[in-house]
């Protein structure tokens, strides 16, 4: 039987469509691309999935046999590009293809009155809500931030923040809010890709443009002025020549394949330092069995489907709780894939296929209180005093003295205590300080030490400590490790308390002390505020807590009011 060539596809009301297939081979590369192809002497773009559907904007049959070829054949130019690597286009490349986006917008100005008067109409509210503001007396950038907030849509916001600088979105973000469409609409109309630099090139150079066409439609618009020196001088875009393959498309499409593991890699680069080694340790392992599941298949290929069909597997694992897939295996593969969606990556994918996903939590009774009862912060703070110096591991046996009395008066993270050196005990305005420079949050704060601490033998401590770190360092750190000799020494901490002392298995050994703080903190009258200063917390929803800045003498009253704790009924007053 002979296959069927491709052809117009006719819906019910008798609209004629394209409505091909993308071929198996290709759907991995292909999948969330934008292709323009060319209708009724336009180009029209589309996103790609696994089929490529496109009006042909006619009810006529011989009209949708003219035009289906021909859209059909730039459809497969562009499958022929994606054999290719992603094109970079230099300077004057850049500009001519950018400038086809301004002189489009100047045309369209010129020859329809529609646009015009709406492009008219937008551009003169937009200046009598600002003139208002003026005349209240706001400056000229908030009385332009007031009026782009007023006018409808998001545009004159987004121009706003191009031009002053938004704090809470990044200027990559402006320009793809505005501009990415544009652009990609633009590409696609050449049956191109393009690398994520010259992506980044043609956004910057929309934008440049955007400003002259304002100056050059306001002048056609109020003054009749129809020069365009921006457009006469604006070189033409000559599509740069495609290389010959020099392999089959099926090779190329093999090595171009996006594996989770070549995915994890690319955003471990683009983090960096930016996130703690412990994070790329804990995703590594969620890595890992996803990999189990996917193997080396193109992660352009995942849906949704495809992510609840490992998380629920993943739960029936031995000793895999859905606690664990929901907080740990779902949350780095979403933010692996969700990063793959944003600009800084190049978009490597049009959507993040595991967000939204969570299995259903396990069904367990939670302990209400975390923190330590009065029997067990004893057992531990003694354990601690019991402690013995240790000459070959000085830092070491320091970090089994101090590091739970530190954590108990000041409500700090174990590792915020790891990272501690001499010099962070120190005295600020009169007052002896814990400065804590090395935070979850990254925050730095300085915390007054409790009396109970200097009187403990805190500050003789830090006086005869060498240099450095007070309780990590006795051997280098391991080539190789992934984990910082602070999250170690937290590890050995926790272990040792509980070899110490008894402790229920829904209680950390650690974090108890940050529930047991915060709570008798509350019981003792300090006010939230001072607390989240204390702890390092940034939870207040009231927008002037980020303008509350605690000075230390008034944290010092507040670190002075909170209560002593007791061991066997005696006050801590041991010096050594």
């Amino acid at each position: 039987m002979a296959l069927q060539m491709p052809r117009p596809f006719a819906t019910k009301s008798g609209s004629y469509y394209l409505n091909v297939k993308v071929p198996l081979a290709l759907r991995a590369l292909a999948r969330g691309q934008r292709v323009s192809l060319p209708v009724a002497g336009e180009q029209c773009s589309v996103v790609i999935s696994d089929k490529v559907f496109l009006s042909l904007r006619t009810k006529e049959a011989k009209v949708a046999k003219e035009r289906f070829p021909l859209a059909l054949n730039a459809l497969k130019a562009f499958y022929e590009s994606l054999g290719q690597p992603p094109q970079t286009l230099g300077p004057v490349q850049v500009r001519a293809l950018a400038g086809e986006i301004y002189k489009q917008a100047v045309h369209e100005v010129d020859h329809d009155g529609a646009i015009a008067e709406e492009f008219q109409a937008y551009r003169d509210e937009l200046a009598s809500v600002t003139a208002q503001h003026l005349e209240a007396g706001e400056s000229e950038k908030m009385a332009e931030l007031e009026a782009a907030i007023e006018m409808p849509g998001e545009r004159a916001l987004i121009a706003w923040g191009l031009k002053y600088g938004d704090p809470m979105i990044s200027r990559e973000e402006l320009l793809e809010r505005y501009f990415g469409t544009m652009v990609d609409d633009l590409v696609a109309k050449y049956q191109m890709r393009v690398d994520a630099g010259t992506r980044a090139k043609l956004l910057n150079a929309a934008e440049q443009l955007g400003q002259d066409f304002v100056e050059a439609a306001e002048r056609r618009l109020t003054k009749y002025d129809y020069r365009d020196p921006v457009g006469e001088n604006l070189p033409s875009f000559t599509p740069p020549p495609r290389h010959p393959q020099a392999q089959p498309l099926q090779s190329a499409r093999r090595e171009n394949v996006l594996t989770i593991d070549a995915l994890f890699e690319r955003w471990k680069e683009a983090k960096g330092t930016k996130r703690a080694p412990a994070t790329y340790r804990r995703y590594g392992h969620s890595i890992a069995a996803f990999r189990e599941f996917w193997g080396d298949r193109d992660v352009r290929l995942l849906t949704q489907e495809d992510i609840w069909q490992w998380a629920l597997q993943r739960e029936k694992k031995p000793g895999v709780r859905a606690d664990t897939v929901n907080k740990n295996d779902l949350v780095a593969i979403s933010s692996i894939l969700g990063w793959a969606t944003q600009y800084p990556s190049g978009r490597l994918l049009s959507v993040n296929p595991a967000k939204g996903v969570s299995v259903e939590p396990d069904k367990k009774t939670q302990k209400d209180d975390k923190g330590f009862g009065d029997d067990e912060v004893a057992a531990i703070l003694k354990a601690a005093r019991a402690a013995r110096p240790n000459p070959r591991y000085p830092r070491a046996a320091a970090s089994r003295r101090w590091t739970s009395w530190i954590c108990a008066y000041t409500g700090a993270r174990i590792q915020e205590v790891c990272w501690l050196k001499r010099e962070d005990i120190r005295i600020k305005d009169g007052i002896w300080v814990i400065h804590f420079q090395k935070t979850k949050t990254d925050v730095e704060r300085t915390i007054p030490i409790h009396d109970a601490l200097v009187e403990e033998g805190l500050l003789a401590f830090c006086e005869k400590a060498p240099d450095g770190y007070l309780f990590v360092g006795d051997t280098p750190q391991k080539p190789g490790s992934t984990r910082t000799q602070q999250e170690q020494r937290a590890s050995e901490l926790a272990e040792w308390t509980r070899e110490q002392v008894k402790l229920d298995d829904d209680i950390s050994p650690n974090h108890g002390w940050r529930h047991t703080f915060i709570t008798r903190a509350e019981e003792a009258g300090i006010k939230k505020r001072y607390v989240n200063k204390i702890c390092g917390h940034n939870h207040g929803k009231d927008v002037s807590d980020g303008y509350f800045s605690a000075r230390p003498k008034a944290l010092k009253m507040r670190i002075d009011a909170y209560p002593r704790y007791e061991l066997d009924g005696v006050m801590n007053t041991d010096k050594t």
